[in-house]
This record gives C-alpha cells, structure tokens and sequence, in this order.
C-alpha cells in the first residue's frame, strides 16, 4: 500500500506485509554492513532484497506475481536483483531510466512488480501482462497481480490506510499516531468469506481463501514482516516487525533510519 504525494512532508509512505516461506533464510531490516548506503532486509538465499531505500534518496520494492497458469521461467534470474541494482545504482539515473531498463529484460525473471521511487519521482514495470507507468499522486496498492488489481485484501487495506490519512491531523504528532493504525491494519488476518470475491490464480480455491487475509497465517507461509516506510525530504525511517512463527502474534520490532546524502 502506498501513499504518493498524499502528505506534505512525507511524498512517499509505504505500509506493506512481506509473505513468504518461514524457512528461506533472511536477516531483518538494517543498515547493510556492506553497503552502508542501503537499508532493508536482506534475502540470505539470493542476496537481493524486497523493499528498501538508499542514501541517494532511491526508495523501492517488489511483489511477485502469481500466476500459476503460466509455465514457470526455466532459468530466471533473481527477482530481488531489481530493488538491490536500484537502491545501488548512480544517483543520476532516474526511476523512469531504471524502469526503461527492467522493461528491456523483464523476461529474464519471474511474474514481479516493481516499484521504483527516486525522490522526485515514482514508476511502476511489471504486472501480467507485463506493462509500465508513471504513478500519479494518490493511493495504490498492489499484492500478487498487476499494480491496482483489485483483490479484496488490497482493496480493504487502501481503504482502511485512506481512512486513516483523513481522521488523524498532519501535524506533529501524526507520524507517531498512524504507525500504530497502520500496524494494527497490517495484523487484520481475517479470511475472505465470500468466495465469489477471491482471484482465480491457479493454485485452487482452498489455498486462495488461505491466502485472502491481509497477514497471511498458514503453517510454514505466511507475513513474516510487517513494515512501515516514511520518506521525508531528508532521509527515510522504516519500522518493522518481524514475525518467527505464521501461526504466533509475537513479534519482534526495529526501526532504523538513513540520512539522505547531499550530493
């Protein structure tokens, strides 16, 4: 879910769960040794990341796209190489350059949506089929389709996220104030109990119901993050809560912060 030029010191706040095998090795949000310029958490398995920001003032993130109708790519390259080659790359290369880039060479990956911020602005390549924009100011949200595909989980969360925007004052204490709505909306586990509601994206109508909540809780899959982003004109805070086991509500909690370089 994000929140694009929506508030005037904040042009860019993200709120968004990361699902994914309890067993594929990660390291939570931080500050990378390796790369001091990059914060995020970090895929142990393929070395790239699935949201993240960088001192050039470059925010992005990715989803996968589920589509299990289609063949599965042969030799496809590491999904999480799109954020990391973002966040590293020259400062001068703009978001739009970077998405012209992907575009090129999408078919040497997996279904992904791609999100790429470089503080000025905003652009989206991915989806299925595979197309590109521009984002306008406003709210999105996106999950396992193409970017604004409306699933019920996707469509409860931006509502619910527009709704807090609009009842909290912008002033100095509502950063502090919408953290803690906005985690509450990430823990929403409530299965969709209409089917006819649900997307049909191969994997069967048992395991779409499964996968129909907003934090995802299935044995061995499911939120193993909850994060919230801000990005100001000065640098970004990210506040995360990572969770060990799908089925517990024990969470551990971080927040880190990166300055914004002046070059």
């Amino acid at each position: 879910m994000i929140a694009y030029k929506v508030h005037p010191d904040y042009p860019l706040v993200i709120v968004s769960n990361r699902d994914e095998f309890f067993e594929r090795p990660t390291e939570p949000l931080h500050v990378w040794e390796t790369s001091p310029e990059i914060i995020g958490g970090k895929d142990l398995k393929a070395g790239g990341t699935w949201l993240g920001a960088s001192s050039f003032g470059k925010v992005s993130f990715l989803t996968n796209v589920r589509n299990l109708r289609k063949p599965s790519h042969p030799h496809p390259v590491s999904r999480g190489s799109l954020v990391l080659d973002f966040l590293k790359s020259d400062p001068e290369i703009s978001s739009k350059d970077y998405r012209e880039k992907v575009q090129n060479h999408a078919n040497e990956y997996e279904g992904f949506n791609l999100f790429v911020y470089d503080g000025k602005e905003a652009n989206y390549v991915g989806g299925d089929p595979l197309h590109v924009l521009t984002l306008e100011p406003g709210f999105h949200a996106v999950s396992n389709a193409s970017w604004n595909t409306i699933w019920p989980k996707t469509a409860k969360l931006k509502a619910n996220v527009e709704q807090v925007f609009d009842s909290i004052p912008m002033d100095e204490n509502w950063r502090t104030l919408v953290t803690s709505e906005f985690f509450r909306l990430l823990a929403d586990a409530d299965l969709v109990k209409e089917d006819s509601l649900l997307p049909d994206t191969g994997i069967g109508l048992e395991r779409e119901r499964y996968l129909s909540s907003i934090r995802i809780r299935v044995p061995g899959y499911g939120t193993r993050a909850s994060t919230i982003l801000f990005c100001g004109k000065d640098g970004v805070e990210v506040l995360e809560r990572t969770f060990s086991d799908p089925l517990s509500n024990e969470f551990t909690e971080r927040r880190d912060v990166l300055a914004f370089s002046e070059s």
